[in-house]
């Protein structure tokens, strides 16, 4: 079921809880703390409070108990309502009347009969966070929840508690809204520093962070990131948290959507990409986008597909960074090689078929094809980028130096997305197999002996040898 994520402000609100059961009990237990107002009513009630530690002398809040049957006025003034009963004629009266009177009503652990659910949920001081899958995935909803309690250290809670106390003097301290979300995220980032610390303690350590943090007109800072080759879990760790802290987020053809899927949602996206016969901004352009926004004093991603030292003109971006004074950081990501040698089970090196691996661009800046003597052959394998265009010169360019013309090759198109596609033939069938599958950019070119352990290939043997032995 579809459903709205909505927090609702807990002294607003006036909860009913109908029933005795451990059900019933576990939502007086949820709710008890918030500071909503909070209604309990059945027989027995108070003995299943008692029972469960819930009574107001056990909790210190208050407790509105009715140890009695449920009644139509109990629904009167009552924002949201919970029905925990055994008995499914009570059920089913409560509910009726809670929809006529067009209530908020939860059939515990019934969801097609609630209009709305209970998400799991836990907190971190003022921190919460809720999940939910409609009822579809309640497992999935519970390993969720436990995976990210264990990765949330309980001092996250006190840190979030006292940045809100002081919040109002940070901002006095740093009235740049840019750099105090940057002064912000660093204090998430180092949160295990407050660990076992009291929050009276806690903000004066804020406050002091604030007063030596750099305000004022100072430029902003680059991150030149890996987007890797498109798949969004091959991203890393470091690159996920870059693309989550950005203002803004220069982003070329090679990066997947799925990828930019992951960014801050109120980041500028700005896209400097080159498309079939249109160069768009050019190299300078986009060192000049960088440049200026830095010097607004934004935080900026430079996101490029693969990793940003590989064939990706960054030295050029780096040295106008550098040139305007601009604090830039690398962030690598995994190359299309390593991508693809992983989808298609290759190993690049293999002690049966290559001692070493080389990697080129199929272009070089002036448009001509390099020299490929020493590039490939026996005990070699090549992995070669923007090749698919080149593919007739680098066939017979490799086989007029001497490698075998029978040298198993691989395309791969769209490598680790999931629109990827895979052709296997050798060096002089090379430039049949782009043009009859009709190959687009982006994708590489693998060729050496190693391709011939492709899992494709394994499995196409297998199968052909079973064939053979049935026929």
């Amino acid at each position: 079921m579809s459903s709205i994520p909505v927090f609702l402000t807990s002294e607003k609100h006036h909860i009913l809880i109908v029933g005795a059961t451990s059900a019933a009990m576990a939502k007086v237990g949820l709710f008890t703390p918030t500071g909503a107002r909070i209604s309990v009513i059945a027989p027995q009630v108070t003995d299943a409070l008692r029972e469960a530690g819930l009574l107001p002398e056990d909790t210190g809040r208050d407790l509105l108990i009715h140890d009695r049957p449920f009644s139509e006025d109990d629904l009167e003034g009552k924002t949201l309502v919970y029905i925990g009963v055994e008995d499914d004629l009570t059920e089913e009266r409560i509910l009726r009347l809670a929809n006529t009177r067009k209530l908020p009503v939860n059939v515990i652990d019934k969801p097609a009969k609630s209009n709305f659910t209970t998400p799991a949920q836990f907190s971190r001081g003022p921190l919460q966070v809720a999940f939910s899958s409609g009822g579809d995935a309640p497992v999935f909803v519970r390993r969720l929840r436990s995976s990210l309690e264990k990765i949330l250290p309980p001092s996250l809670g006190v840190l979030a508690a006292a940045a809100g106390a002081v919040r109002a003097r940070v901002k006095t301290i740093i009235p740049d809204g840019t750099r105090r979300r940057l002064f912000y995220d660093r204090l998430y980032d180092n949160a295990g520093t407050y660990a076992d610390l009291d929050q009276t303690e806690v903000e004066r350590l804020i406050l002091g962070a604030a007063r030596t943090h750099r305000v004022g007109a100072t430029t902003g800072q680059v991150q030149l990131v890996g987007a890797g080759p498109g798949d969004p879990d091959l991203l890393t760790i470091k690159a996920h948290r870059a693309l989550q802290q950005a203002d803004v987020i220069v982003y070329d053809r090679l990066v997947s959507r799925d990828v930019l899927a992951l960014a801050r949602r109120d980041a500028d996206l700005i896209f400097v990409g080159k498309r079939e016969g249109d160069h768009g901004i050019g190299q300078d352009g986009i060192n000049r986008v960088i440049v200026e926004e830095a010097l607004k004093g934004r935080r900026v991603v430079r996101l490029k597909g693969g990793d940003p030292l590989l064939f990706a003109r960054a030295g050029e971006e780096l040295e106008a960074l550098r040139a305007h004074d601009i604090h830039v950081e690398v962030v690598p990501g995994i190359s299309a090689f390593q991508g693809i040698a992983a989808t298609t089970q290759i190993p690049l090196t293999d002690r049966a078929h290559a001692s070493s691996i080389t990697l080129v661009t199929g272009h070089l800046k002036d448009g001509a094809y390099k020299d490929w003597a020493r590039l490939a052959g026996e005990g070699q394998t090549l992995a070669v980028y923007m090749g698919v265009k080149g593919a007739p010169k680098i066939s017979a360019g490799l086989i007029g130096e001497g490698v075998k013309a029978s040298t198993p090759v691989a395309v791969v198109e769209n490598g680790t997305r999931a629109n990827e596609r895979r052709f296997y033939g050798t060096l002089a069938t090379l430039p049949e197999v782009v043009t009859q599958n009709n190959v687009k950019s982006p994708a590489l070119l693998l060729i050496g002996d190693v391709v011939s352990t492709a899992a494709d290939l394994a499995w196409a043997a297998k199968e052909s040898d079973r064939l053979v032995a049935t026929a």
